[in-house]
Parts: structure tokens; C-alpha cells; sequence
């Protein structure tokens, strides 16, 4: 079993969780908000979206929110890959 490169998996995974809430972001910009509704409720089945879709995001928040999903999944990443080392 190879060893992994944990620093350069997690940095793979962080900017992969940036790149998704990112896709995320443009996706809301563009669509409009029943689109939206239908969209989530088709991939979350069982869940209502109807009254929990806010279009108004600042651009602040977006900012912080792919900072805050590039530190949690680079941390996943990591974590990922430790434990896979380990596992030899």
C-alpha cells in the first residue's frame, strides 16, 4: 500500500470543498429561487426548502463561507489520509 502525502491530500480536499461551495454560490446567483427550491428538495428528498432559501447572501458571508469550507475539509483531508497511513 502506497503512503499518501497527507499535507498535499488535505490542501487537494480544502481547495475542493472551496471549489464546490463556490459552484454552490454561482449556482444561486444565477438561478431563480423556485428553481432553487425544487433543485434542493430533489437532491435532499424528505426536506422542504421552501421557507429556508435566502437569495440575499452578502459577499462578505460568501467569502467567509469558503474560508470556513476550505479549513474544514483540508482538516478532513488530512484526517483522511493519516488514517490511511496508519492503516499500512
Amino acid at each position: 500500500m502506497n503512503q499518501i502525502n497527507v499535507k498535499k491530500f488535505a490542501l487537494a480536499s480544502g481547495f475542493t470543498g472551496a471549489i464546490i461551495y463556490l459552484t454552490c454560490f454561482i449556482i444561486m446567483s444565477l438561478l431563480p429561487k423556485e428553481t432553487l427550491i425544487k433543485l434542493a428538495n430533489l437532491i435532499f428528498h424528505g426536506i422542504d426548502f421552501s421557507e429556508d432559501i435566502r437569495m440575499n447572501i452578502p459577499i462578505a458571508e460568501t467569502l467567509l463561507g469558503i474560508v470556513a469550507s476550505f479549513i474544514i475539509w483540508g482538516i478532513v483531508g488530512y484526517l483522511l489520509g493519516f488514517i490511511y497511513n496508519k492503516l499500512k
